[in-house]
């Protein structure tokens, strides 16, 4: 963190990415005495992106033919689908689900609709094999978190739109929905915390461009006029962080539209308080919350 600070400028994305990078830990460490293996793969591109590697999290037996499919944060300009890999083999142990993680392109270099279309043909691509992993397509519960949680309500929005197969269940973790950075806690949190509003700025600059007036809401989520019709959605925030106000006011307008949503604000927590301090209470018990909801949403049978 002190790499940058709490406000990351463009120049020092760069930076970051590597430092990140130097982090991804190899495939064999990551499942060395664990009742899970790991593979990775590349799906292969199509008209709208060249092809994309994902890693796939396997347990022994498989729950209920459910999996997780995983789209990684990281403000739409760094990240890597095995940034923060140890909870995901956590997940795949412990709920007995296979785990898809995924990488996309990344900003500013391949800017919007990028990252948009390789989450959405990767996620046909499972769908369309999920029977070799051992997986029911209607079973899969659709997870992100920051920049990846941004991604993943935009694609459930979208796969409901095109009426193809949607997700059994949606899981943002401090997702990053909305572009416009007006909320209360975009100007509280404003060089201080975590990922703050100058982050956030540049972030979605370097994604959708400095001049917008008309955002897609499968890139910017907030944006959308219509939640209605979607799948049972967890969305989990900390109370210090950017990101609070839009993913409450978001959570909000999923009940106002007759969805079924669960929020949780974690008092005192930072933009990924989970991950860089798993020890701490409230991380203890924001994991422990988050899987039990998962467990809720995997079928008896």
């Amino acid at each position: 963190m002190a790499t940058y600070g709490p406000s990351m400028p463009a120049e020092v994305v760069p930076i970051a990415r590597a430092m990140f990078g130097q982090r991804v830990p190899g495939l064999d460490e990551l499942v060395a005495g664990r009742q899970v293996s790991a593979n990775t793969i590349e799906v292969p591109g199509d008209e709208t992106g060249p092809a994309s590697a994902m890693t796939i999290f396997s347990p022994e037996s498989i729950a209920a033919g459910c999996g997780v499919f995983y789209i990684h944060g990281g403000g739409m300009v760094m990240g890597h689908r095995l940034g923060g890999a140890d909870d995901l083999v956590n997940l795949a142990e412990q709920l007995q689900v296979p785990v898809f993680t995924v990488d996309y392109r990344l900003s500013p270099e391949d800017p919007y609709p990028a990252a948009v279309n390789d989450v959405r043909r990767i996620w046909l691509w499972v769908v369309e094999h999920a029977a070799e992993f051992g997986v029911d397509p209607s079973r899969l519960i659709l997870m992100g978190g920051s920049a990846g949680g941004a991604l993943a309500a935009g694609l459930a929005l979208h796969l409901r739109d095109e009426k193809l197969q949607t997700p059994l269940a949606v899981c943002l973790l401090s997702p990053m929905l909305d572009d416009r950075n007006d909320s209360g806690s975009s100007h509280d949190y404003d060089g201080t915390s975590l990922w703050d509003r100058s982050s956030n700025l540049m972030g979605w600059d370097a994604f959708l461009g400095a001049e917008r007036s008309t955002v897609s809401a499968y890139a910017a989520p907030a944006r959308a006029t219509d939640l209605s019709v979607l799948p049972p959605t967890y969305l989990e925030v900390g109370s210090s962080e950017v990101f609070r106000d839009e993913v409450t006011e978001f959570a909000s307008r999923l009940w106002a539209a007759g969805n079924l949503a669960e929020l949780h604000v974690w008092a005192g927590g930072f933009h990924g308080f989970s991950t860089f301090a798993p020890q701490a209470q409230v991380s203890v018990a924001s994991v422990a919350t988050r899987d039990d909801w998962l467990r809720r949403m995997i079928p008896s049978r």
